[in-house]
């Protein structure tokens, strides 16, 4: 099986192509929606993140508001490497196990949907990374409009998160969001079958080979 590795800062249209490619029948992992089950399911990460954060983090009915961690881990980068410190390990567990569940149910190509690809260590050991990009100021825009973002919240965001010149030089396709999401979804089509076609290119050669 494949395992490729779909990353992008925030707001740059990373969903987007995960929920493409996941519409053209790709089995797609989403590490944010493991981080979402941790928080909820896992009562060891839970007290470490309120021995770490407070019980501030908590809401009325004692489950961690992630609006509230947010906040409180995004003020330096120091808490936010506490964050992940407690967060990844059985993150990074649970994204095991889906991608041999994946595995078993006989995928030939799996995506990690992963804003923080690199950052979980996963750049040497997914096969394929793809990145989505776009600039800055189009981001920070976006966030405005769309969660209502003010610069600060979203210049500590970017601080926290490996800047996007670091990342192209790692990934095998670079995808630039600039445009209309018709684009961008165009693009997303193209790197998949451009995947597929390596994909096809090399099992050719295994069979030469044979």
């Amino acid at each position: 099986m494949l395992t490729v590795g779909l990353t992008g800062n925030v707001a740059s249209g990373k969903t987007t192509v995960a929920d493409r490619w996941r519409e053209a029948g790709v089995t797609v992992v989403d590490a944010d929606q493991l981080g979402h089950d941790v928080l909820e399911e896992d009562a060891e990460a839970r007290a470490g993140l309120v021995a770490e954060f407070g019980s501030g983090i908590l809401d009325s009915d004692g489950r961690i508001d992630r609006a509230a961690l947010a906040e409180a881990a995004f003020s330096t980068s120091n808490r936010v490497a506490k964050l992940n410190g407690i967060v990844h390990p059985p993150l990074l567990e649970r994204l095991d196990e889906a991608l041999e569940r994946a595995r078993e149910a006989g995928a030939e190509l799996a995506v990690v949907d992963a804003a923080l690809v690199f950052e979980f260590g996963l750049g040497d050991v997914l096969d394929v990374l793809v990145l989505v990009t776009a600039p800055p100021e189009l981001r920070e825009e976006r966030l405005r409009r769309g969660r209502g973002m003010d610069a600060e919240r979203f210049r500590r965001i970017m601080e926290t998160q490996l800047p996007d010149e670091e990342k192209e030089a790692a990934c095998d396709y670079v995808i630039v969001n600039d445009g209309s999401i018709e684009r961008l979804r165009a693009e997303a089509d193209a790197v998949l079958a451009a995947i597929r076609d390596s994909m096809d290119a090399t099992s050719e050669r295994e069979d030469d080979d044979e």
